[in-house]
């Protein structure tokens, strides 16, 4: 066989692959339920589970394209084409189906209000989905529309958008929706600075979900929250939150707390920052790169203490070659930081402790006090140069 026949023939077996494909009956809804369970693999940490998702996702899409339109007046498929589209399928072949009224009347409102809500039409979607009776749904569905809800609700009543995602773990426990709804319930009550139940919560995904292939992301983009909204400047919150982190593996949880020692710099959080670096430098090796940014953080940390000087000593020590273009710059800056500390003030001008103004006027300020506000704008300078990459719930 020439090269052309040959061609000819793999592209003839591939259009008649899909028809193959479906010679028997297709049913979305099992195809739907063994989606569920590939992200109930994912939330355990299966990367391979990640490809499958979007393979199956896939056929589907090309499942639903295929099916008879008398199957859509059963409630469980049409369900499935529900929790399909929640799961971010491809809207092509259920937008054409949802213009007629070949959908079940009963479950079409549910459907339509799925499409806005995945298209961010929030008004349209908070009509459709917002008189919905989650008790009324099948569990494997009710899980997903609480999520939904939830996210729709929190910029108008974060105390049920929080209401809902519990109703969401409780619906669907061990897989992507409760993995999800708790990322966005820790994020929620971190920001209303709810010590307390944030920690909980932490606790409960550190437990469950350490794993997740979206855990390191949602920890990193964590340690940044806490430190923006000062979560752990209390030493009593700070133990909170370095308890609900012990259940991570060790790697991971000297990762958090380093990542948030340098949030916490960099937000001049420095009691959270000394803490945390503290805490990281235990167990870690001397001439480590998670040492060596240990000290840099707790050095930094430190610099507006009665620790300076040693302090100060550290940082000429810590070898700029360990570290990453970030951190490299940070303690560029914190050095820079230190040289400025010690400038002789103006006689009389600030009292014996050297603090800042309070008034925050630096245009007036001259001597130790527009060095430490000086030194503040450094390290705020900084946060550029930190990587934080986004996880965020799906």
């Amino acid at each position: 066989m020439t090269v052309a026949p040959r061609a000819l023939a793999w592209a003839a077996l591939a259009l008649l692959a899909p028809v193959a494909a479906f010679a028997d009956p297709v049913n979305v809804a099992d195809m739907v339920d063994a989606l569920q369970r590939i992200q109930l693999k994912i939330a355990q940490g299966d990367r391979a589970a990640y490809t499958a998702q979007l393979n199956q996702l896939k056929m589907i899409g090309a499942a639903i394209a295929a099916v008879p339109p008398e199957a859509w007046k059963d409630r469980r498929e049409a369900d499935s084409l529900v929790i399909y589209i929640l799961s971010g399928g491809s809207l092509a072949d259920v937008a054409t189906l949802l213009k007629g009224d070949v959908v079940v009347e009963s479950e079409r409102p549910l459907a339509l209000g799925a499409i806005a809500y995945v298209t961010n039409h929030e008004a349209d979607a908070i009509a459709l989905l917002g008189k919905l009776d989650l008790n009324a749904l099948d569990a494997h569905l009710a899980g997903e529309v609480a999520f939904a809800r939830s996210v729709l609700e929190t910029k108008r009543d974060v105390k049920a958008a929080i209401a809902l995602l519990d109703w969401a773990r409780l619906l669907q426990p061990g897989g992507l929706v409760e993995e999800a709804a708790l990322r966005r319930e820790i994020a929620l009550v971190a920001e209303a600075k709810d010590a307390g139940r944030a920690a909980m919560l932490i606790r409960q995904y550190a437990t469950r979900f350490a794993a997740s292939l979206y855990a390191a992301d949602f920890f990193r983009d964590l340690a940044a929250a806490i430190a923006r909204f000062g979560l752990a400047d209390d030493p009593d919150n700070y133990k909170l939150v370095s308890r609900a982190v012990a259940a991570l593996p060790p790697g991971a949880r000297r990762d958090f707390l380093l990542a948030l020692a340098e949030r916490a710099v960099v937000e001049g959080r420095f009691a959270a920052a000394a803490a945390a670096a503290t805490e990281a430098l235990e167990g870690a090796g001397a001439d480590s790169v998670e040492a060596t940014r240990g000290r840099l953080y707790l050095a930094a940390s430190r610099m507006f203490s009665d620790a300076y000087d040693a302090a100060a000593a550290d940082l000429r020590t810590i070898p700029a070659a360990k570290l990453d273009r970030a951190d490299a710059g940070l303690l560029a800056a914190v050095r820079r930081v230190a040289s400025e500390l010690r400038i002789v003030p103006e006689t009389g001008f600030v009292n014996s402790s050297g603090a800042a103004l309070d008034g925050g006027d630096k245009d007036k300020a001259t001597g130790p006090a527009l060095t430490i506000e000086r030194a503040r704008d450094g390290l705020e300078r900084t946060a550029g140069l930190v990587h934080v990459e986004g996880g965020g719930p799906r």
